[in-house]
This record gives structure tokens, C-alpha cells and sequence, in this order.
């Protein structure tokens, strides 16, 4: 049975991968994702940054984010200050120190985890505060405390940037907030194709990509950043399908995991061409 799957999976992943490494859409999967940056839709601009957390390394979506963090809305800037602790921009420290000042809760909280990510204490600051009752803008235990009680979702961030904060899952974590916050459609599956991400077994890739097309939207997003964290170019032409798919998030999802792969694609070839001279 175990051959079965594996030879179905290798079918699934070869099955028209007679694209040359030019013809890959990187150049259709970046106009998505800067297209959906810019959009006037607040939720789909969330999507958008926060698919850009796929690219670590990659200098365009860290000046995305950046951009971003200015955005006018708390939703976005918490989305980005989340996404350059994913993609560990140091360079973006000063951004998310100015971030932690940021009247919303939210923002201030995903400013914390990301520095915390990219490896500066300041980011810890606001988690002491919160644990003595106070805030370093001088607000008292009683106010937070109502804020955090207004604003539930703001508490749950709170929670799970706390556990992220020490846990092997941080960014995963983080940019799960917003995938599990709305409903509750789906979430054992959702925690499913996040914890398989690193799981180089062809069986796991055959349920990710099986996964990735699941009728409900917050799996087949968890399901493709799982499969773009499995950095195996011969998954490209399987997730370039899902640039069409008919929801937003699920489209900048595929975009960002075919920039990622291809990257990787090249850099194999570069170094193919470097051992044949």
C-alpha cells in the first residue's frame, strides 16, 4: 500500500514537468503577490503579507513587509510585523522596535514576537509588562485588561504569541492567528499540515498535496505553506494549479510556495552548471 502512494505521489508530481526552469510563473506568482499587497481590501492585503513569510532570504518581500508595517490598518501591520519574524530580517529591527509602541494590541504583540524571532530581547519587554499588569506606555493592568477583554481576539494572540515565543513552531504559530481566529472550520487539519511541513516522507507529501485541495480554504492555505517549507522543486507544477484557485489567500499562498521552490530550483542548477565546468 505504502508503494502505491509513493508511486501515485511521484505521477501526481511529475505529470507535465516538462516545463523548462524559464518557463516557471515566478514572474505571474510575484505580480499575485504584489498586486494583493496593494489591494484596497484590507483582508486580502493580511493574505498577501503574510504569504510573503514563505520567502526567508528574499530582500522583495522584506521591502513588501516593511511597506506594509506603515499600513494604515492594525490587522496589516500586525500581519507584517509577523511576516519579518518569519522571513528574520535584522534589518527590520528598528521597524518592529517602533511597532511595539503601536496603540493597538495586536501590533504591539506581533512586534514583540518578531523581534524575538530575529533574535533581540527587546521583543520580551511587552510580555513582562503584561505579566506584571502594566504596560511601558505607562497604561495601568485595569485598562490592558479591558482592551484585552473588548478585543478577544487580541487575547488570543496574546496566548499564542506567549507559547510561540518558546515553542519549536513560532512562526507557524504566529501566522496561524489568523487562519484559526475567524472560525473554527477545520482546525485539527490545519495543525495537521502544519506540523508536517518538515516531514520529508513521500507519504506526507502525497497528503499535502491531496490536502491542498480540500474544499475548506484554511487547509489548503496550511496545506501549500507546508508544502512550500518541503523546498522540493518537483512540487512546482502541483502548486502552480492553485494560482487560479477561486479564494484569495489560497492563491497568494501558491505564489509565494512557487517563488520559494524556484529559487531552489535555480540554485541547483547554478550549481549543476559550476561542477560540469
Amino acid at each position: 500500500m505504502r508503494f502505491t502512494s509513493a508511486a501515485f505521489l511521484v505521477v501526481v508530481l511529475l505529470t507535465g514537468c516538462d516545463l523548462s526552469f524559464g518557463q516557471v510563473p515566478t514572474q505571474r506568482a510575484w505580480e499575485i503577490l504584489e498586486k494583493e499587497h496593494d489591494s484596497h481590501s484590507t483582508r486580502e492585503r493580511v493574505n498577501a503579507v503574510r504569504a510573503l513569510g514563505q520567502l526567508p532570504g528574499n530582500f522583495h518581500a522584506v521591502q513588501l513587509s516593511e511597506q506594509a508595517i506603515a499600513d494604515n490598518t492594525p490587522d496589516v501591520r500586525a500581519a507584517a510585523a509577523l511576516t519579518l519574524g518569519r522571513l528574520g530580517s535584522r534589518r527590520s529591527i528598528p521597524l518592529l522596535k517602533e511597532a511595539l509602541k503601536d496603540k493597538n494590541t495586536k501590533v504591539a504583540l506581533a512586534a514583540s514576537s518578531a523581534l524575538v524571532s530575529v533574535g533581540d530581547s527587546s521583543g520580551y519587554a511587552i510580555y513582562r509588562d503584561v505579566l506584571v499588569g502594566k504596560r511601558k506606555s505607562g497604561e495601568g493592568a485595569v485598562e490592558e485588561e479591558k482592551r484585552l477583554v473588548k478585543d478577544p481576539k487580541a487575547m488570543t494572540l496574546m496566548m499564542v504569541g506567549v507559547a510561540a515565543g518558546f515553542g519549536p513552531y513560532t512562526g507557524y504559530a504566529w501566522a496561524a492567528f489568523e487562519v484559526l481566529s475567524k472560525d473554527y472550520a477545520g482546525p485539527v487539519r490545519v495543525e495537521a499540515a502544519m506540523k508536517l511541513a518538515t516531514d520529508r516522507d513521500p507519504e506526507t507529501q502525497l497528503a499535502l498535496v491531496k490536502a491542498a485541495s480540500n474544499p475548506n480554504w484554511k487547509v489548503r492555505v496550511a496545506a501549500l505553506d507546508a508544502l512550500a517549507q518541503q523546498v522540493d522543486p518537483r512540487l512546482i507544477d502541483t502548486i502552480v494549479t492553485h494560482l487560479s484557485d477561486k479564494n484569495q489567500a489560497v492563491r497568494c499562498a501558491a505564489a509565494a510556495g512557487i517563488i520559494r521552490m524556484s529559487s531552489v530550483k535555480e540554485s541547483e542548477i547554478q550549481q549543476q552548471s559550476s561542477m560540469l565546468r
